[in-house]
């Protein structure tokens, strides 16, 4: 990337760096948990503004090392770039770790020793219909109580999973067979799909300033009403990360200059420093951090009619749907469909007011039918339905 923005370390004291100038720079992504599993470092480069996606960093050795003298290694995976541990594992109270890289071409990187204080543990997830910034919706909010040794500095993070129902059903579909083509019943499963989505932005909480270690209403996620993710059921996982005040002070500075963008992944407008280190060259930048963390889960349901009333307009994918008969013979309709922009309705009779076009076969927009448009037809494992 071109390097142009002010940086902040996380002590937040400021340093220029010069305009239009690119730095080739380790990119180190290394949330490790008390979760018991598969542990995930993710390796990439900066990259320049003109350039899509960062450069994986391959071929790495990754390690982390405790104070007692145990090693968890780590492979890379089928991914470029993602390194998993050999076994699984979770982080244990009072603990220190480390972190060990080295690329490729013989560069060295170590973290800090750290640990990682316990988190308060998540005691309720729920949702409210409320106005927020002047927009009706509903909020995702958590509640959470804890003792005065636990952290008091959180990250969120959230998966949400929504049900999609095609607003069309079409009973009959073409098919084709070389330049012929006939109409038979439609045997797909697309009326119903799935799409899962995890979050994209940095959510922090900070109780600190408090009197007492709680967390009341705090607005993980909120859905304007028109948002076509809650017309049907919808799911929210939400996971809950302990912070030390320095990963804190990192993630709130990642914040302030990336908007809700993955600063790490997806934009990457300037440097700030971590707790990564090169061996060799102290002018050899790394940009991440090694955080260690306490985790707590919740997920919840609901559907669209638990928070809205059956004379509210429930929105959809797509927005609008319209059914047209396009062309004066079958050659027009047959191309479209064939091209997939559009699917079979049926085959044109008497007009129907409000219908354009006067060919003869109706058809609709493909995203009216077929919901595998957005998402899947399979309904993930964890899905249940009422």
């Amino acid at each position: 990337m071109l390097v142009s923005a002010t940086a902040i370390n996380s002590c937040v004291e400021p340093y220029e760096f010069e305009t239009e100038t690119f730095e080739d720079m380790l990119v180190v992504e290394a949330l490790i948990t008390d979760e018991v599993k598969r542990q995930e470092i993710i390796l990439s480069r900066t990259y320049r503004l003109e350039e899509e996606v960062p450069a994986a960093e391959r071929n790495a050795s990754v390690s982390i090392t405790d104070d007692t003298g145990n090693e968890f290694t780590f492979f890379e995976t089928v991914t470029p770039g993602v390194y998993a541990s050999n076994m699984i594992f979770g982080l244990q109270p009072n603990r220190s770790y480390q972190l060990h890289i080295q690329t490729q071409d013989g560069r060295s990187y170590e973290s800090d020793t750290a640990a990682f204080l316990p988190g308060a543990e998540i005691d309720e997830l729920y949702a409210e219909r409320t106005f927020l910034n002047g927009e009706d919706g509903v909020a995702l909010m958590v509640d959470s109580e804890s003792s005065s040794a636990a952290s008091n500095f959180a990250l969120y993070e959230y998966e949400e999973t929504y049900k999609i129902v095609s607003p069309y059903t079409v009973r009959n579909t073409i098919e084709f067979e070389g330049n012929n083509w006939s109409i038979v019943p439609n045997t797909r499963n697309e009326t119903v799909c799935y799409n899962t989505i995890p979050s994209n932005e940095i959510i922090l909480s900070n109780t600190s300033s408090l009197s007492e270690n709680n967390l009341k209403s705090f607005v993980v996620r909120f859905l304007t009403k028109d948002n076509p993710v809650l017309a049907h059921r919808y799911s929210i996982l939400v996971k809950q990360y302990s912070l030390t005040p320095e990963a804190y002070s990192y993630y709130s500075t990642l914040k302030k200059i990336s908007g809700s963008e993955s600063v790490l992944s997806d934009n990457q407008p300037g440097f700030v420093n971590g707790n990564i280190y090169s061996q060799e060259n102290e002018d050899d930048k790394v940009i991440g951090f090694f955080t260690l963390s306490a985790t707590s889960t919740e997920r919840i349901y609901f559907n669209y009619y638990d928070y809205f009333g059956f004379d509210e307009s429930r929105p959809q994918f797509p927005e609008s749907c319209m059914i047209f008969r396009p062309g004066e013979n079958f050659d027009t309709p047959i191309g479209m469909i064939q091209g997939g922009t559009v699917r079979y309705y049926g085959l044109a009779g008497s007009p129907v007011e409000g219908e354009l076009g006067d060919g003869p076969m109706r058809v609709i927009a493909t995203e009216c039918v077929d919901c595998t448009v957005y998402g899947t037809n399979e309904p993930p494992e964890f899905w249940i339905e009422e």
